[in-house]
């Protein structure tokens, strides 16, 4: 049976408790309704109080402490109706703010419920019912329509429509057929599909995420260090006011009542609910914060720090252009996808991708070799054929021209990767890579100078001149070249004196320095599982860097609504303490404006969840 909470318990026995004692009053018990309501009370305070009285020991200060000296104000003054609404008015705002929170939660709540549990593996024509933690690298498995995908592969058999919202936060299904690729956690639509697996369930992206949203969940987000910068003078203005409401009128009831309207549930309630809130809006954007305190921090970035390869650039070298110095442009790219679609290099699987966008029919090579990191080599229709680099085709004793020598060091100089294509004797043609600036990125740093950033800086290793190109098309504010990992901590901690609270947002191992020095790491997650990751206070988990941009603008929001929750309620409890310091406000109707304010504070903060992106 599922434990209740005492979150729970106190406010429906403080409830109960109250409706006996006005029960017992309308049918005229004497004395039997304030006894009812001195018993509930004592009993409904003890939880409360030692709760408070632990977190004074653990040096921790809060608000709520008015309350408490509330309550026991009504209990020495005889007024236990107004110490039985206090009761239920404190435990009835951290109540709401449990039931908020578990609502703010549900997309972290769905995402770790929707693990796939089991695989249909598909072995000697037979289909197999296995648990999830049984599959293997290289199996064939089936999943029908409905159900979700257990690891990451690549589609072998079939076409469907693919959810992918859980992993991208995109809500459009994407069309999936014959080798491309689907992740674990999507959900298959429309029709059987077999995939061979990538990598084991334990180890794919959604596992991943899973983990990360655990951790998460497990970090205790610091959610009340808003609230505690205005406690302290907060509670000092309370306690000035009760004494000063006894002291000029002897009256003991008018203390009560400042102490009652003072109750600080819309401080307290104000900045967690905002918190969870954005951290769950932003688990449905693919987005994991492992911690309120990021979010609040990163609200208050003013300079933003991006590494280059893989973060502002796509980190997969795509072909910009293929020169044929004999014979067409589609031969060269032919014979060169051929010939390399047998190799495992980064650059052959962009090579072959481009072929086939192309529709281009390739052919399988014979005598098929390769010098990892060279070339490769292999007969095509009874022809050798050699693919490379230009030192490559050189040692092969193939002749190189004096233009071909003078265009490839101006490729170099731009920052662009060229591999040749030669026969026995002479070069045929080139094909040209270049790491490729995200489609996305000007708007990012559109939206993020909109929302007041006010620096944008790169980080790479690359040259000073490939540097500049990419800074002058963006318009970065200042850029650092040929960077080491721990060049980058220096200029992370520099342009941490010079701006104030800084963002890092990597995605390689080398990066993880720099996302740990900054006040924000944001590590981008996209293509799997790194030390970034680990690093990082904010991990992306989908390959779209306006993420960046839409957690920034959730935790400027978070922050404005918290502040908001936070200044309004302090705003309105003193303006009620006042009124209630002249007489105008009894104990009971105190409370119950309290509580009142504490729904309008809860509902305000609930509005992080209706954020447009």
């Amino acid at each position: 049976m599922k434990k209740i909470s005492y979150q729970y318990i106190t406010p429906i026995f403080a409830l109960i408790g109250l409706s006996a004692g006005l029960l017992s009053h309308l049918l005229g018990a004497e004395n039997l309704d304030h006894k009812i309501w001195m018993v509930t009370m004592i009993i409904g305070t003890i939880p409360i109080l030692w709760k408070i009285l632990k977190d004074i020991y653990r040096g921790h200060f809060g608000v709520d402490i008015i309350a408490i000296v509330a309550i026991v104000a009504s209990f020495v003054l005889g007024e236990y109706l107004a110490g039985n609404m206090i009761l239920l008015m404190l435990s009835g705002g951290e109540a709401l703010e449990t039931y908020a929170l578990k609502r703010a939660r549900r997309e972290l709540s769905n995402l770790i419920s929707n693990a796939p549990t089991f695989a249909h593996i598909k072995k000697d024509n037979k289909l197999l019912d296995v648990s999830v933690t049984e599959v293997k690298v290289e199996d064939i498995i089936l999943i029908k329509p409905g159900e979700i995908i257990p690891a990451d592969g690549v589609v072998v058999l079939g076409k469907s429509q693919v959810d992918e919202s859980a992993i991208t936060g995109e809500s459009l299904p994407i069309e999936k057929s014959v080798g491309e690729i689907v992740s674990s956690g999507s959900v298959n639509k429309s029709a059987v599909l077999e995939v061979r697996v990538m990598r084991l369930p334990s180890e794919s992206k959604y596992e991943q995420i899973i983990k990360l949203v655990k951790q998460a969940e497990e970090n205790k987000a610091p959610v009340v260090r808003l609230a505690d910068r205005y406690s302290i003078w907060f509670t000092a203005i309370t306690f000035i006011l009760a004494g000063l409401a006894w002291f000029l009128s002897e009256d003991s009831i008018r203390l009560l009542a400042v102490l009652v309207v003072a109750t600080p549930c819309p401080l307290i309630l104000a900045t967690p609910i905002a918190m969870i809130s954005g951290i769950s809006k932003s688990a449905s954007r693919g987005i994991i914060i492992k911690n309120g305190g990021a979010l609040e921090t990163l609200a208050e970035v003013k300079a933003f720090i991006f590494d280059k390869t893989g973060t502002l650039t796509l980190g997969q070298p795509e072909i910009i252009n293929i020169f044929s110095y004999v014979g067409d442009e589609k031969e060269t790219l032919k014979l060169s996808a051929s010939l390399d679609q047998l190799s495992v290099h980064i650059l052959a699987r962009s090579l072959r991708a481009h072929a086939l966008k192309e529709k281009i029919d390739l052919v399988i090579p014979t005598n098929f070799k390769e010098d990892f990191g060279n070339g490769v080599s292999g007969e095509i229709n009874g022809n050798i054929f050699y693919f490379g680099k230009l030192k490559f085709l050189e040692k092969q004793g193939i002749k190189v021209g004096e233009e071909i020598f003078k265009n490839h060091e101006s490729f170099k100089d731009k920052g662009q990767i060229a591999v040749y294509l030669g026969n026995v004797k002479e070069v045929l043609g080139a094909v040209i890579f270049a790491d490729v600036i995200r489609p996305e990125i000007k708007k990012v740093f559109s939206d993020l100078r909109t929302e007041g950033v006010e620096q944008l800086v790169m980080l790479t290793g690359d040259k000073k001149g490939v540097a500049d190109i990419i800074a002058k098309e963006l318009g970065l504010d200042d850029i650092h070249a040929e960077a080491l990992p721990e060049d980058k901590v220096f200029e992370v901690k520099d342009h941490k004196k010079q701006f104030g609270k800084v963002a890092m947002i990597g995605d390689g191992v080398n990066d993880a320095p720099a996302l740990s020095a900054a006040d924000v790491g944001i590590a981008l997650g996209g293509h799997g599982g790194s030390a970034s990751s680990d690093s990082g206070d904010i991990v992306i988990t989908v390959d779209n860097l306006e993420r960046v941009g839409e957690a920034y603008k959730i935790s400027k929001k978070v922050l404005s609504i918290a502040k908001q929750g936070i200044f309004f309620g302090m705003g309105v409890s003193i303006i009620l303490m006042i009124i209630a310091a002249l007489g105008y406000i009894s104990p009971v109707y105190g409370a119950l404006l309290q509580e009142g304010l504490d729904v309008i504070i809860i509902l305000n903060a609930l509005r992080v969840n209706f954020v447009k992106i």
